[in-house]
């Protein structure tokens, strides 16, 4: 075998199931690797028989909170490497799951359809292409030729890069968590949202002016608006646009937090349900005007427009599938559903990381529309939706009990790999080690735009005394430090001796 070899799938109930057996490789199996970190954020392969479940949610073994990742693994044996993956055409990623399970004498795949797209329809959509690695080829790289060739469109060089989407950021959620804990103690996380006030913000801001870190973004995380209706809160936020225009003023631009499919303050009407009100529905057209008006209104530099300059996508994990549904008006205010529902109908026949893919271009479109340069960020690593959003943000960082720098490097590595064009937020949620994540921030520039979560107190533990500490001034100069010298434009002396 020297190309791509396509394999047809067969019905199994509502799934669509593919089998590629191992002596059609020439080899017996012996492992199986899976691109996207574990959520203990492995990165080494499995030993066979394994089972990988990937799709818009993240799994045991898929982990890294990529809502979806690549849907791909590559198996290994007696010294060959092929890569598996699952290969849709557009329109066809009606599905939100794909199960690959690997022995020693058979790989198989199995994509949940969750009875919303007919198996034989599908039949003609989906198929699974088996890549053989060349000599000496990296599994990242095999990934990255083997996605090159079924998503050709997000392997070319983007022409609208703009220079400020490539400052640091300062992202707020952070100092709000540790605010919230430092006042009231251990509790839910979702208390963080009463500390998103303009004024904290301004607090904090100060601070890090005061320490000389050469942010550019700002980035107001959720608890700025209900989380449906995008409309900012007057007492968190009396004057949006004055807060703005100020940052604007020092050269930086803001972002909004946006969390994807959060309805609060909707009308029923434009919601999917299931015995209750789950999410927005993405189909429906008078949501997708009153989406498009408000993200106007957020970012036209209009009189009645408020003048921030994109949005950070998150809750990605709440998309619409029959297999235990999450719901819910707010973060921290959702829920699952483990009972019988009764099915899920979307206004418009979609299914799937469809309804994703079409809800995130809906956004991405209205901001590209009422600002030009408007950034959008996500945390999508698929190179299907690499229309959708500008820049890859790689996710919470989780408990790290090793090296963190190690474990978003691993992440850092898999989006380069799948988006080359798109841009990396760091992001720099990670908690309950100090020390890791003073070197992190110091150092994550080396993985894509540098990120800052706090400004004024870290979050050291969730359960137990002290649960937060106070960040002095001298460790946020450290980070500004570093983040200046990664910023330094290349000595004239360096530049004359590359050119020779």
């Amino acid at each position: 075998m020297e190309t791509a070899v396509s394999i047809v799938g067969k019905k199994v109930k509502d799934n669509l199931v593919f089998e590629v057996p191992a002596d059609r490789l020439g080899t017996s199996l012996e492992t199986i690797w899976c691109p996207s970190p574990s959520r203990e954020h492995r990165t080494r392969p499995y030993p066979v028989p394994k089972s990988i479940v990937m799709g818009v949610r993240d799994s045991e073994e898929c982990g890294a909170k990529f809502s979806p990742p690549p849907l791909a693994v590559s198996v290994s044996g007696q010294g060959k490497t092929f890569l598996i993956a699952v290969s849709a055409d557009k329109n066809w990623h009606r599905f939100n799951f794909c199960e690959f399970s690997a022995s020693r004498q058979t790989v198989k795949v199995k994509i949940d359809l969750e009875g919303h797209t007919g198996v034989q329809q599908a039949q003609k959509h989906l198929r699974i292409q088996v890549f053989p690695a060349r000599e000496k080829e990296l599994p990242l790289q095999l990934l990255s030729r083997a996605l090159s060739g079924l998503y050709p469109e997000a392997f070319q060089k983007r022409k609208n890069i703009v220079s400020w989407w490539r400052q640091p950021i300062y992202c707020g959620w952070g100092d709000q968590v540790a605010l919230s804990m430092y006042l009231k103690g251990k509790g839910p996380e979702a208390r963080a949202l009463t500390y998103c006030t303009q004024g904290l913000y301004e607090r904090w801001i100060n601070r890090l002016e005061e320490a000389g870190v050469p942010f550019g973004i700002v980035t107001i995380d959720a608890g700025w608006s209900p989380a449906g209706t995008l409309k900012p809160f007057r007492n968190h936020w009396p004057d949006l646009r004055s807060f703005v225009e100020k940052q604007h003023q020092k050269g930086r631009r803001v972002l909004l937090w946006l969390g994807l499919w959060l309805q609060e303050g909707l009308p029923d009407r434009w919601c999917l349900h299931a015995g209750r009100r789950l999410t927005v529905d993405p189909t429906h057209p008078e949501y997708l005007r009153y989406l498009r008006q408000q993200i106007r209104r957020l970012l036209s530099p209009e009189k009645d427009g408020f003048n921030a300059d994109g949005f950070k996508i998150d809750q990605l994990q709440h998309t619409p599938t029959e297999r235990k549904p999450r719901g819910g008006e707010q973060f921290g205010r959702t829920f699952s559903l483990t009972t019988w529902h009764g099915k899920i109908k979307p206004y418009q026949d979609t299914w799937g990381m469809e309804l994703l893919y079409q809800l995130q271009r809906e956004v991405y479109r209205a901001a590209k529309q009422a600002k030009p340069d408007a950034l959008v960020t996500s945390s999508t690593v698929h190179p299907y939706f690499h229309d959708t959003f500008d820049m890859v943000r790689l996710h919470d960082t989780g408990i790290v009990k090793t090296d963190v720098f190690a474990a978003m490097k691993a992440r850092a590595d898999l989006a380069r790999a799948v988006l080359p064009f798109h841009l990396i937020d760091a992001d720099d949620w990670v908690h309950s080690d100090y020390g890791q994540w003073l070197h992190y921030t110091e150092n994550s520039w080396r993985l894509g735009t540098p990120c800052l979560f706090y400004a004024e107190r870290f979050v050291a533990a969730w359960n137990r005394e002290p649960l937060t500490r106070e960040i002095p001034l001298s460790d946020l100069r450290k980070i500004a430090a570093a983040w200046k010298r990664a910023l330094q434009p290349e000595p004239a002396f360096a530049r004359a001796r590359r050119k020779i």
